[in-house]
């Protein structure tokens, strides 16, 4: 007989563990899986959308790269075009100061050379009168 209480015991130790199995099972394991699935879900989705978004920013940072760019190339572009009216206006006014200078000293020519010519005749008018009076001082 103790050798089929051996038995029975046995058989009881199984029971309790199959049943301590099934228990555990129910009440622990499968929540426990539900809550890690739940969680992994969530995390995935959470992913996802993190790398929706970061495609989205990425876009977003090509376009205003590409906008800064085109800006930075349209502000390039008006300094040109702002600097080429410059030069041509600072040339503008330099051959109009040049002209201006020109037609000032040519008049300053001519107004020099009629002195001059006034000044020769005049002496000229003059000279018969004081070389006159030279040769009467002499004379005397």
């Amino acid at each position: 007989m103790a050798a089929m209480e051996l038995d029975l015991s046995v058989v009881l130790i199984v029971l309790m563990v199959w049943s301590l199995y099934f228990v555990l099972k129910k009440f622990f394991f499968e929540p426990i899986n539900q809550i890690l699935t739940t969680r992994e879900a969530a995390s995935q989705g959470a992913l996802e959308e993190a790398r929706s978004q970061m495609a989205v920013v990425e876009k977003k940072s090509v376009a205003y790269a590409d906008a800064l760019k085109q800006a930075r190339l349209e502000s390039y572009r008006q300094q040109e075009a702002f600097r080429a009216e410059a030069v041509q206006q600072r040339s503008e006014i330099i051959g109009k100061g040049r002209q201006g200078s020109e037609q000032l000293i040519g008049a300053a020519r001519t107004e020099i050379q009629s002195q001059v010519t006034l000044a020769k005749k005049t002496l000229e008018s003059e000279v018969a009168g004081i070389a006159d009076g030279i040769v009467k001082g002499i004379l005397q």
